[in-house]
């Protein structure tokens, strides 16, 4: 099932995605329906059988103010490669996102300054569905709701400037998400999804979960050791090889750029790139 959530001139509301129409469920937020479980699901079949789409409808990002955005990095293996005397990890690194950073698809990546060097990274990210406390890795996808995209928009001179990556990574507007999220019954593997990052129509990053250090279920399940993980809570894969910031030269998203992030089985998320100060 694809489930987007949209405003149109009735409000908010989580919607059927089917062929590219919207089929309204009833429910106003992402997290309500999570909540409602079964009852949900089937108002989804029900509003999938009545064929009635929202006829204004325009889809926004799928969560608004997840409790915990969890982004891991240094994850896929062509990273790793990427990085300058950089040894594998043993364990999964995470740092935090703010939900303040959330925008949809659409909108634009602000850059905030001239001197600003703003870096793209696409993620795959699972959506907890239920509460998630020391589970165990084959437990783990019993605790995942569906799967979106993620594009983890990287400010490096902050990010690099004395270690700080919750500030560097947490700007207003660098955590473009969706289109959708795709239920967990719609993806049966999660170590076999191809995600991809277009600039200006470019691809400049494209990698499988199969090159995965640490699998979505395994960092389910080692978060879940230290943090209680509840429904709506947000937990990325890392990116895979291809960043800006580490290409020779360097290259940063500009003025009237556009990034396209894309994981096969959801979808693409598009977002211009626009000067703040312009």
């Amino acid at each position: 099932m694809r489930l987007a959530t949209y405003l149109s001139s009735a409000g908010e509301g989580v919607a059927v995605e089917v062929d590219g129409a919207l089929h309204p469920t009833g429910y106003r937020t992402l997290l309500e329906f999570i909540n409602d479980g079964t009852n949900a699901l089937e108002a989804a079949r029900v509003a999938i059988d009545s064929r009635q789409p929202v006829p204004d409808a325009r889809v926004i990002a799928p969560l608004h103010n997840p409790s915990k955005m969890l982004f891991c990095g240094l994850n896929f293996k062509s990273h790793i490669a990427e990085l300058f005397d950089v040894e594998t990890p043993e364990e999964p690194f995470f740092f935090s996102k703010l939900p303040s950073s959330i925008i949809g698809p659409g909108e634009p990546i602000m850059i905030p300054l001239a001197t600003s060097q703003i870096d793209w990274e696409v993620e795959v990210a699972a959506i907890i569905g239920t509460q998630a406390k020391n589970v165990t890795e084959s437990e783990a996808e019993d605790h995942i709701f569906g799967y979106t995209v993620v594009n983890d928009i990287s400010s490096r001179e902050i990010q690099f400037k004395d270690s700080q990556i919750t500030l560097g990574k947490g700007l207003d507007g660098h955590c473009p998400m969706g289109p959708v999220v795709v239920t967990r019954d719609q993806i049966p593997d999660s170590g076999q999804l191809t995600a991809r990052c277009w600039v200006n129509g470019e691809l400049v990053q494209e990698a499988n979960t199969d090159d995965l250090l640490f699998s979505i279920p395994y960092l389910v399940s080692w978060l879940s050791r230290a943090i209680t993980l509840e429904p709506g809570d947000l937990v990325t894969t890392g990116t895979p090889g291809g960043v800006g910031t580490f290409m020779d030269p360097p290259r940063y998203l500009g003025d009237g750029d556009e990034v396209v992030v894309s994981v096969d089985a959801i979808g693409d998320l598009t977002n211009p790139v626009v000067a703040a100060w312009a």
